[in-house]
C-alpha cells in the first residue's frame, strides 16, 4: 500500500479508536447533546451505537484488507466530490465520506438539517489525531471549512447549495430523488432514494433469531434503510413468540414521546377502521402488501410458496436494502454492515476510482 494511502488509513484507524469510546469524551458528549436537541430521535444511545459501530469497522487491518482489491486501479487525481447526506439515523453518510477521503478527493458535504453536528466534529477529530494538534477551522456563514491537513484533503461542510464539483453522491427520499436527477444528472453521480429492508421467516426461527430480528426492526426507531419494516411468514404462523421477543425492545421505546405518539396513533387508526392487527402493547404487527411501515408498526404478509416470495423480492430489489433470514443476511446484523456492504449494493470505491476530471 503506497505511503500516501497508508497515512490516510492510519488516520482513520486512529479515528476508529476514538469512536469506539467517544462517549467518554466530554466534548463529544456535548456535541451529541446538541444533535439530540435538533433531532429528538438522535438519542444518546442511538448516537453512541452509530459512532461505535463505525469505530469497530475502522480498524487498520480491516481497512487494509478492504482496500487491497482496489489498489491496482488506484489513481491520485485530485477531484472535488459533493456529498448530499440524509439524516434519518446518526452519521448515515459516513461511508461516502470515508471512501472519498481515502481516495484523496476534496469534499463539499451538504449536511442534513437533522444531523448537522456529528460528522463535522468527527472530521475535526480525524485531523487532530492525524496531525497531533487541533486544526484551524473557518466559519463561512453557512458551514465550516477545513483546510487540507497532511494527506487529508480539504472539506467544506454546508447546509446551502453545493456547486463547482466533479461528481456527486446524494441520498434522499423518493421525492427528493427527482430533484437530484434534475440538478445532478449531468455529473457523474450516485443518486439514492428511500429503501427499506424485510425479513423472510420459515417458522423454525429460534428465540435468538427473533431477538435479532427485533433489533433489526426497532433499532434507531426503525428509521434506517437497513431496518426491517416488513416480514413474510408462512400461512398459520403463530405470532406469539415473535410478539414476546419484540417486547423488551419495543416497550423501552415507549418512553420516547415521538415513538409513543406514532404507536398510539396507528393503533387508534387500526381500531377505528376495524383493521386486523397484533399488539404486544408497544409495537403493532399489521397485515399489508406495502414494504415500508410507519414508526411503531411492523408489516407482515403470509405466504404458501416461499419461492414465490423470493421471486417477488428479486423483482422489487431496487426498493429493498437487505433481506434478513436463514441463508440470507443473518438476524441481528442489519445495523452492523461491513466496509464492503455498500448502500444499494453499488460499489462506492469503484465509482470514485473511475472518475476523471471534468476540467
Amino acid at each position: 500500500m503506497e505511503s500516501i494511502l497508508a497515512k490516510r488509513v492510519e488516520a482513520f484507524g486512529l479515528l476508529g479508536n476514538y469512536m469506539r469510546t467517544a462517549m467518554d469524551d466530554p466534548e463529544f458528549r456535548a456535541v451529541a447533546g446538541r444533535a439530540g436537541r435538533v433531532n429528538p430521535l438522535f438519542t444518546v444511545s442511538n448516537i453512541e451505537r452509530a459512532v461505535r459501530t463505525w469505530g469497530d469497522a475502522l480498524r487498520t487491518d480491516s481497512l487494509k484488507a478492504w482496500l487491497e482489491p482496489y489498489l491496482p486501479q488506484w489513481q491520485q487525481e485530485r477531484l472535488e466530490v459533493a456529498l448530499v447526506m440524509a439524516g434519518n439515523i446518526p452519521i448515515v453518510g459516513f461511508q461516502d465520506y470515508l471512501c472519498a477521503l481515502l481516495c484523496g478527493f476534496r469534499l463539499q458535504i451538504k449536511l442534513s438539517s437533522k444531523d448537522p453536528f456529528l460528522l463535522p466534529f468527527l472530521h475535526s477529530k480525524l485531523l487532530e489525531l492525524a496531525s497531533g494538534h487541533k486544526e484551524v477551522m473557518e466559519e463561512n456563514g453557512t458551514g465550516k471549512n477545513f483546510p487540507e491537513s497532511g494527506e487529508i484533503a480539504p472539506v467544506i461542510f454546508t447546509q446551502s447549495i453545493v456547486k463547482d464539483f466533479d461528481a456527486v453522491i446524494a441520498t434522499g427520499s423518493g421525492n427528493t430523488f427527482r430533484y437530484f436527477d434534475f440538478y445532478f444528472g449531468r455529473y457523474p453521480h450516485l443518486l439514492r432514494r428511500n429503501r427499506t429492508s424485510c425479513a423472510l421467516l420459515d417458522g423454525t426461527e429460534s428465540r435468538e433469531d427473533l431477538s435479532g430480528l427485533a433489533d433489526d426492526a426497532l433499532s434507531y426507531f426503525g428509521m434506517g434503510c437497513r431496518n426491517v419494516s416488513k416480514i413474510y411468514v408462512p400461512d398459520s404462523y403463530d405470532f406469539t413468540t415473535l410478539l414476546e421477543t419484540l417486547h423488551p425492545l419495543s416497550s423501552s421505546l415507549l418512553s420516547h414521546a415521538v415513538y409513543k405518539d406514532n404507536y398510539d396513533y396507528h393503533k387508534a387508526v387500526c381500531m377505528l377502521n376495524r383493521q386486523s392487527f397484533f399488539d404486544n402493547g408497544s409495537v403493532l404487527l399489521q397485515p399489508s402488501t406495502a414494504l415500508a411501515s410507519p414508526m411503531g408498526v411492523l408489516y407482515y404478509e403470509t405466504y404458501q410458496d416461499k419461492a414465490e416470495v423470493e421471486a417477488m423480492l428479486e423483482a422489487r430489489r431496487n426498493e429493498i436494502q437487505c433481506v434478513m433470514g436463514k441463508g440470507r443476511t443473518a438476524f441481528g446484523t442489519a445495523q452492523s454492515p461491513g466496509l464492503a456492504d455498500y448502500a444499494d449494493g453499488v460499489d462506492i470505491m469503484d465509482f470514485l476510482l473511475h472518475l476523471r476530471s471534468r476540467h
